[in-house]
């Protein structure tokens, strides 16, 4: 792991155990060790400065401690076939224009709805896969970047992970002097919750090595996971200026999440604020249904009502984002519903053929995750069956 790395006296920045949080309740601790055997807690110091660790209901709490609902589901660790698109160790390819380069399994604070908790969260036993023998993540990025050269169509490229900006300035710059040395990549996106778990990693060191990146005549892009208006803090305000006033764009994607953001009021809050402040709503997901995630997903249905509702209520920079199911089939805008059917329209789609392509389900029960016919035709008969 590189968490930290080069960054003088943070070593005590992180908590991972929930005992070392006086305001816990400690009856609850009891409850949580079950699932601490199977997936790790980590909140950085700062963010958990923000929970209310007293209140159960607190969005902010239930974005990061355990629940024991984490094990009670059979959902699948790996929902929208990651392994499908991996190329070579560390580098996933689904769209033809985008490459991820996934250089760490470390994030500031674990999110409990993590879908990628295979080898971010894993502790290692035999459901799923340990941090330290993942195939998934390589910070050694020769291999991913021989791919990209030889895929002259790829001229974006997201830094992921976990979240590549655990790892320290100066490895981050290598990274990114890396990629500029392809020539037909033109924009680097590194996507981040850094902002709201933890800005001060956001040094003058990184905004050098992004000003190196514009000096090529490249963009550098940060996706940004802020999930609720309390992380909108001034700190991290202040760090989202300083991005800005450096050439970085921002733009920010969040799940609507069960008892964290599933409310009209914080929606207009959380994208309203984002936008004032200068970042791009970009998109809003529909959680995915990853193990451990059942209690945080909402129906179809009920998200489409949150988020008009929060629309009426924005001004047009705060309502360019879409909403979106990340599925193993691509991105799955959810266009709405009209009678008794749900509308879907592929955003982006691994088989070129699906560009585009619109379907419907019926809505006449809860839908959870959108399901596209496997084949052209007749999407209503498909869906039906």
């Amino acid at each position: 792991m590189h968490e930290d790395e080069g960054q003088p006296g943070r070593r005590g920045s992180v908590i991972r155990d929930p005992g070392e949080i006086a305001s816990l309740p400690r009856a609850e601790l009891a409850v949580l060790r079950p699932v601490l055997e199977e997936f790790e807690f980590r909140v950085s110091r700062y963010y958990a400065s923000l929970v209310q660790w007293d209140d159960p209901a607190d969005p902010l709490r239930r974005l990061v401690l355990p629940h024991r609902s984490e094990l009670e589901d059979d959902f699948p660790y790996d929902a929208s076939d990651e392994a499908a698109n991996t190329q070579v160790r560390g580098l996933q390819h689904k769209y033809p224009r985008t490459a991820l380069l996934l250089l760490t399994e470390v994030c500031a604070s674990y999110c409990r709805f993590c879908f990628r908790k295979r080898f971010t969260l894993a502790t290692g036993d035999e459901h799923h896969i340990a941090p330290a023998d993942s195939r998934e993540t390589r910070l050694d990025v020769a291999a991913g970047l021989d791919y990209i050269r030889r895929h002259t169509e790829i001229d974006n490229v997201l830094l992921t992970g976990g979240d590549p900006l655990m790892l320290s300035a100066r490895r981050i710059a290598d990274v990114l002097r890396q990629i500029c040395e392809v020539p037909h990549v033109r924009t680097i996106r590194i996507g981040t919750k850094v902002p709201a778990f933890d800005p001060d990693r956001l040094t003058e060191e990184l905004l050098c090595a992004f000003d190196d990146v514009r000096s090529t005549g490249r963009r550098v892009v940060v996706v940004a996971h802020f999930n609720h208006s309390r992380e909108l803090t001034a700190k991290a305000l202040d760090k989202v200026e300083l991005l800005l006033s450096r050439g970085v764009s921002l733009v920010n994607q969040t799940p609507v999440l069960r008892g964290v953001n599933d409310d009209v009021t914080e929606l207009v809050r959380l994208l309203g604020g984002l936008a004032e402040a200068g970042v791009i709503p970009y998109y809003l997901f529909q959680c995915r249904p990853v193990h451990g995630n059942e209690s945080f997903m909402l129906p179809i249905q009920d998200t489409l009502h949150l988020i008009g509702q929060a629309r009426a209520q924005l001004n047009g920079l705060a309502r360019r984002f879409r909403y979106v199911a990340s599925h193993a089939a691509g991105k799955i805008e959810v266009l709405g519903l009209y009678e008794d059917r749900l509308a879907f329209r592929f955003h982006e789609a691994r088989d070129p053929a699906d560009e585009g392509r619109l379907f419907t389900m019926p809505a006449d029960a809860p839908v959870h995750w959108p399901e596209p016919p496997a084949v052209m035709g007749d999407a209503r008969c498909d869906q039906d069956r």
